[in-house]
């Protein structure tokens, strides 16, 4: 996702201030690739990136616990949402976006309008259903028209490019809804929990008007702009926007009843470990995984400064969240720095290409065209994670030899590059994932 960003970040070397302030990335508004892109230029890394939207996560979960100073269970049922911890560090808008509604709902439990006002300009800047969601926050306070006065004054900039995308029949191609398929969807990537808890949930609009408010002006907007085909109904990210709200009616449902409070909370925990365990598997995979020989490292221990390095994962299924992790990619410190190369076509067309330790390192979640037209005399493909299965299928290129395999992947350098104790592999033929998938919507 942060190849999106690369115009935003080119106009900021170019101090092209009214390309920054203009530039939307697919539906989305500036302020976030603004950020994104400052924060490249102070430290091009992809921690910069992952810790930003992580301690947004966190301050989210701070403002919570500031809003509701004699309890801790909305900030905990936040803190254990899996469809927040889900996009809690994603490379997007939606961590800043449930920051920001967080410091809104805090400004109105506190009675800090200029709060809720300040939170609700840099919300619409970040994503229009956060600004929803502030609106929904900001006509539940008494001083509703002084703030909703701020908020209109401020969007204002944002009206004509908004319109015009939401128009625009190309912004219009999501697939219809399948509710029964995308009910199954959530249930496995979010567990049951959110099925269990929400018939409580709608006990809460009894007892807190305003959080109802937010939540259904944010749950219309949603339905809505699904219907219209602008999101995608496979996607949950719009639903971290609702997190906030959700939290604090599920937390108002249980004053005065002891009993659904625990079960609440005992909810709560069970889904905060459930997450917890996954993503605890997948980090000690990462870690063991470092000690196998692959592709990579072969390639690794060959290369120089200024030579090429392509990674081509397998397709696998169709996914726009890009969930799946690698160790083949960790083998790259996060903290190292990866500055962006301009190619003058679409970065993930190209193989979003940075500079890595001297090395052009290109990254392909499956087989283009591009893999087989990477400029330069030394250039090494690596193929892993299922690419290396349909070998037939990765484009030759003219100044490379013969595959050779590095434990459960392949490679392949320059023609004169041989390792005497690697075997040449021949093609298969065999398919596993049928067409690859296209390139990820920004929504």
């Amino acid at each position: 996702y942060s190849a999106y960003n690369l115009p935003t970040y080119e106009a900021m070397q170019s101090d092209n201030w009214i390309g920054l302030l203009t530039h939307w990335v697919g539906l989305h508004p500036p302020l976030y690739p603004l950020l994104h892109s400052a924060g490249s230029i102070v430290w091009p890394s992809p921690a910069t990136w992952l810790l930003f939207s992580s301690l947004c996560s966190l301050g989210a979960v701070c403002f919570m616990l500031a809003a509701h100073p004699k309890t801790l269970l909305p900030a905990l049922l936040l803190a254990t949402d899996p469809v927040q911890l889900h996009y809690a560090a994603e490379v997007n808008n939606y961590p800043l976006s449930v920051l920001l509604i967080s410091a809104g709902w805090w400004g109105f439990q506190t009675n800090r309008p200029h709060a809720i006002a300040i939170a609700g300009c840099l919300a619409a800047w970040t994503h229009i259903m956060a600004g929803v969601a502030i609106f929904g926050i900001a006509i539940c306070h008494p001083k509703r028209f002084r703030i909703m006065g701020v908020l209109a004054l401020t969007s204002l900039p944002l009206l004509a490019t908004a319109w015009g995308l939401a128009a625009d029949a190309g912004s219009q191609r999501q697939p219809p809804l399948l509710l029964e398929a995308s009910m199954s969807d959530a249930i496995d990537r979010f567990s049951v929990a959110w099925v269990i808890l929400f018939p409580i949930l709608l006990l809460g609009f009894i007892r807190d008007r305003s959080a109802a408010v937010g939540w259904t002006l944010c749950a219309s907007f949603w339905v809505f702009t699904v219907a219209l085909g602008i999101a995608a109904p496979h996607q949950f990210p719009y639903a971290t926007i609702l997190g906030v709200f959700a939290a604090s009616l599920l937390y108002a449902a249980t004053i005065q009843r002891p009993i659904l409070g625990a079960f609440v909370l005992l909810t709560a925990l069970v889904r905060g470990a459930w997450v917890g365990g996954n993503d605890t598997a997948r980090a000690v995979n990462i870690y063991l995984d470092q000690a196998q020989r692959r592709g990579i490292d072969a390639v690794l221990e060959l290369t120089l400064p200024g030579d090429a390095i392509v990674l081509v994962r397998g397709s696998g299924k169709p996914d726009d969240d890009r969930r799946h992790t690698s160790p083949t990619l960790w083998r790259f410190s996060p903290f190292e720095p990866m500055l962006p190369l301009s190619t003058g076509i679409r970065p993930d067309l190209a193989g979003q290409p940075r500079m890595v330790r001297g090395r052009r390192l290109y990254t392909f979640g499956h087989p283009r065209e591009a893999i087989g037209t990477i400029p330069g005399a030394h250039v090494f493909t690596v193929l892993y994670d299922g690419a290396e299965q349909n070998i037939e299928r990765i484009p030759s290129h003219p100044l490379q030899g013969e595959w050779q395999s590095a434990g459960p992947d392949l490679w392949r350098g320059p023609a004169t590059t041989v390792q005497d104790s690697a075997e040449a592999v021949e093609p298969t033929g065999e398919e596993t994932d049928g067409l690859p998938p296209g390139p990820p919507d920004p929504d």
